[in-house]
């Protein structure tokens, strides 16, 4: 059996975004000894957007055309009333696995902006929070048609399920952490790192592992195959070894967009590229430089959502960026 499918985990949200034209630090009264606290916030603007991380590499995958993808979660009884399902399901190649909870709302995070750019983020799991009561090795059928999956950021509880379904399921994993690495333990940490054979995270998110594990960079490739970490607008890099053990570092720069108006997202869209990359067999380092392709899209609109591209676009930014197109991509 062909392994032509990607598997997209992690988590479904809206994104309030809202601005105050005040610093945030005068709007806030904190006295430690009583432990006491009070905020007023007016915002003058509130845009409301689709999120959340799995979302966000869906959307990217369900541009590039490329992967057929299943995107699995939890959601609630706003994800079609608000819209979120139309603008998933008009992606052929997305089938949208996901369980709807009628008694609660789907994930939310709620963003105040202020002149300084200090953030207010309130972020509520709703929904999210019962995906620790899926399954994988119920729902899917025939798991080798799974070329990857991405076992991206939510509770640690659900990724730590997850880890263990998908290594029973025998279905190569990229491990994501994201935003939750604080809050893995040691232990949990090294047994999902055991069962993933790639890891990915940002600069801090890696030290992060790195510290809890107390393990190096290259104890941790005894683990995985490889290692990626970005790093913003000082592109990426992949780390791996070979076959006779020899470690290379490569790092690989930005792709320069058009214009940037919000970086929110990029990072799944980069996450996007290389899923896209290795379903056409690309090299994986091929695959993340088409991941600095697509990040590179992302942040020319506001909200993770809302960039347009196509194939012929993302293969002559890539030509533009590295001075070659890969093959794979040609033959598409």
């Amino acid at each position: 059996m062909v392994r032509n499918k990607v598997l997209v985990l992690g988590s479904l949200a809206f994104d309030y975004i809202m601005g105050f034209r005040e610093n945030l630090i005068n709007a806030v009264s904190i006295d430690r000894e009583k432990e006491e606290y009070q905020s007023t916030v007016t915002a003058d603007s509130r845009q409301q957007f689709f999120g959340g991380t799995a979302g966000n590499i869906a959307y990217n995958l369900g541009l590039l055309n490329i992967a057929k993808v299943s995107l699995f979660g939890s959601v609630g009884n706003d994800f079609e009333s608000l819209g979120y399902r139309n603008h998933i399901q008009r992606f052929e190649n997305i089938d949208l696995l996901i369980d709807e909870h009628t008694n609660l709302f789907t994930a939310a995070c709620y963003i105040v902006n202020d002149i300084k750019s200090n953030q207010m983020i309130i972020f509520h799991g709703g929904a999210l929070d019962k995906c620790i009561d899926i399954d994988l090795r119920e729902r899917i059928q025939n798991p080798k048609e799974y070329l990857y999956a991405i076992n991206s950021t939510q509770s640690i509880e659900a990724m730590s399920n997850f880890a263990i379904q998908l290594n029973d399921l025998q279905i190569p994993t990229i491990f994501d952490p994201g935003q939750v690495t604080p809050l893995f333990q040691e232990k949990n940490l090294k047994k999902i790192l055991e069962k993933s054979e790639i890891l990915i995270g940002n600069t801090y998110e890696i030290s992060q592992i790195e510290e809890k594990t107390d393990l190096t960079k290259e104890n941790i490739l005894e683990y995985t195959r490889a290692i990626i970490i970005t790093k913003g607008s000082n592109g990426s890099e992949l780390i791996y070894k070979d076959e006779n053990n020899k470690i290379y570092i490569i790092d690989i720069p930005i792709a320069t967009p058009d214009q940037i108006k919000d970086t929110t997202g990029a990072g799944d869209g980069y996450r996007a590229g290389i899923l896209s990359g290795l379903s056409l067999n690309m090299t994986l380092l091929d695959s993340c430089r088409l991941g600095a392709i697509i990040g590179s899209f992302v942040v020319e609109t506001v909200g993770a959502q809302t960039q347009a591209f196509t194939l012929d676009n993302v293969s002559k930014r890539f030509f533009k960026t590295f001075g070659y197109t890969p093959a794979e991509l040609n033959l598409i």
